[in-house]
C-alpha cells in the first residue's frame, strides 16, 4: 500500500512506447477484419497513440504504487479505450462516413481483450454463437454509450467487467 508521499512517475521506455505502437498496429488490422472497412480509409496519428500509450502506462503505474497489484488485462483494455475515446488517433482520409472510426474502435479493443480472456477454454464450434450472441444483443448500446456519454476509466473499467459476465452469461447458456 502507500505511505501518502507523493509518487514520481516515470515515463516509459522508448522501447516500451515502440513496442506499443506494434501492438496498436496489430489491433488495427483485426479491427479492420472485424469490422470489414479498409484499414487505409483512415490514418493513425502516432504522437496520439504515443500520448494514450504513455496514458495507459500511467494508469498500470498507479494501480501498482498505490494498490500493490498489476493492473489486469482487461482493465488495461478499458483504460486504452478510454483514451482512444479521449485522444481520437484514428483520422478518416474521407468525409462521409457512417461512423465514428475511433468509437467502434475502442469498443474493439475493448471487446477483444475480454473475448480473449473469456472464450478461450470453450468448445470452438460455439466460440461464435458466443460472440454473436453477445454482439447482436450489445454492441449497438456500447456504442451509443461511448460517443454520447462522458465516460470515466472507472466506468469503462465497468463496462469491460459488464461485457465480460455478459460473455459468461452467453458461454454458460451455450454449454
Amino acid at each position: 500500500m502507500c505511505d501518502n508521499r507523493k509518487m514520481r512517475y516515470a515515463l516509459p521506455t522508448q522501447e516500451y512506447i515502440y513496442n506499443e505502437r506494434n501492438l496498436f498496429q496489430q489491433m488495427l488490422g483485426g479491427f479492420a477484419t472485424f469490422e470489414q472497412v479498409n484499414v487505409n480509409d483512415f490514418s493513425v496519428d502516432r504522437e496520439l497513440v504515443d500520448e494514450v500509450t504513455k496514458r495507459v502506462h500511467q494508469r498500470i503505474e498507479y494501480y501498482s504504487y498505490f494498490h500493490g497489484v498489476n493492473l489486469e488485462q482487461t482493465r488495461q483494455a478499458a483504460t486504452k479505450a478510454y483514451w482512444i475515446l479521449r485522444y481520437r488517433p484514428l483520422k478518416p482520409k474521407l468525409w462521409g462516413k457512417q461512423y465514428d472510426v475511433n468509437i467502434h474502435f475502442a469498443f474493439y479493443v475493448l471487446f477483444a481483450a475480454v473475448i480473449g480472456k473469456s472464450i478461450k477454454d470453450i468448445p470452438k464450434n460455439i466460440q461464435k454463437s458466443v460472440i454473436n450472441a453477445v454482439l447482436s444483443k450489445q454492441k449497438d448500446i456500447y456504442l451509443r454509450s461511448f460517443s454520447e456519454y462522458d465516460i470515466s476509466k472507472e466506468a469503462m473499467m465497468l463496462v469491460a467487467e459488464s461485457v465480460k459476465s455478459l460473455l459468461e452469461a452467453e458461454i454458460i447458456k451455450h454449454t
